[in-house]
């Protein structure tokens, strides 16, 4: 994608850090919090900057100095202390991303992109609607049986699986024999126009058109939850019902959780957030932590009356996911924090 490549990776993301001495060694840290624009005010969306690497630290990270404050920032590899850069802020939340310009010389080596660079390049800095968004209503009524609530369950993991999200993976496994073309063409992708392409819908100056504009948003949420490991899903369960809906892989070591996960059949841990604005419940967030040992379970509500609800309802609950199999490590009940 990359000739005479700076960086591997023309997206950058960053969080804040102390300055630190170019001269005295530096010892491993742990993963700090995401820059978001309240870290640093400083920061302006679509302002270019000029960078200096320092020195690379022992977990990866490079120390940038980005208009005089000090970020961590995954570098590639042929970048060298002293190097000057030119970035432009094109995210500021949940975490600072930077664009690395083409042509903007590292040390000896400048920097020039491939066409598909600067496609991905463009999608990424353009806004994005991040989530998979279903149309109609998953069921007809609110579940009101043990048949119904499962029902549910499967059409999640059916609007999951036809969100256009992993249509390339979809694509190999109807190659190999493994997926029909007519489920293929349950996906966003297979109901475009064979003509429709991104890359031309980028290049066209002329107002977007419906199609057009799904192309383009379909492949910037699949970058998105690429690059964030998150995948998120807005939409209704049944008529008038909205359900926000996120998924997230936390591997425990980011260094052997692959070597492991093949030993011993085990994955990482995954979290599972949902949120509802219920009528008789108001807002409810439900976050899931799941692991190879069981589940941890947090419930939230918006007043002291529905969390003692919840709390008298708690056992009945953690009973309930039991007798499906499910071990239940903790479970929490607590009013949503103040935002």
């Amino acid at each position: 994608m990359i000739s005479n490549p700076v960086n591997s990776a023309v997206i950058l993301s960053a969080t804040p850090t102390d300055a630190i001495s170019q001269t005295r060694p530096v010892s491993a840290i742990t993963p700090v919090p995401d820059a978001t624009q309240s870290d640093t005010p400083a920061f302006i969306l679509g302002q270019k900057y000029r960078a200096q690497i320092g020195e690379r630290m022992t977990n990866g990270h490079s120390i940038v100095n980005v208009a005089g404050r000090w970020l961590q920032m995954r570098m590639p590899t042929s970048a060298n202390p002293g190097d000057i850069l030119e970035l432009t802020l094109i995210e500021q939340s949940p975490r600072l991303k930077f664009l690395l310009h083409s042509g903007i010389q590292g040390g000896n080596n400048p920097t020039t992109l491939s066409p598909a660079g600067r496609l991905i390049a463009q999608l990424l800095s353009q806004p994005a609607m991040k989530a998979a968004n279903e149309a109609a209503p998953l069921l007809p009524a609110p579940p009101a049986t043990g048949k119904a609530r499962i029902q549910l369950s499967g059409q999640l993991q059916q609007a999951l699986s036809v969100s256009g999200l992993f249509y390339e993976a979809h694509l190999a496994r109807w190659l190999s024999g493994n997926r029909s073309l007519q489920q293929l063409r349950q996906e966003p992708q297979g109901k475009l126009p064979a003509s429709a392409t991104v890359s031309t819908m980028l290049a066209d100056s002329a107002p977007a058109s419906p199609v057009a504009s799904q192309a383009v948003s379909l492949v910037q949420q699949q970058l998105h939850t690429l690059e964030t490991g998150t995948i998120q899903w807005r939409g209704e369960i049944w008529p008038g019902q909205t359900m926000e809906w996120d998924i997230t892989e936390y591997p425990d070591d980011q260094g052997k959780t692959q070597a492991d996960d093949e030993e011993t059949g085990k994955s990482g841990r995954w979290q599972t957030r949902i949120h509802l604005q219920l009528p008789n419940l108001g807002k409810i967030t439900a976050t899931v932590m799941i692991e190879p040992q069981g589940m941890q379970i947090r419930l939230e509500a918006d007043s002291d009356k529905v969390t003692r609800q919840l709390r008298k309802e708690q056992v009945a609950l953690a009973n309930a996911m039991q007798t499906t199999g499910l071990t239940i490590h903790a479970m929490d009940i607590r009013r949503h924090e103040a935002s």
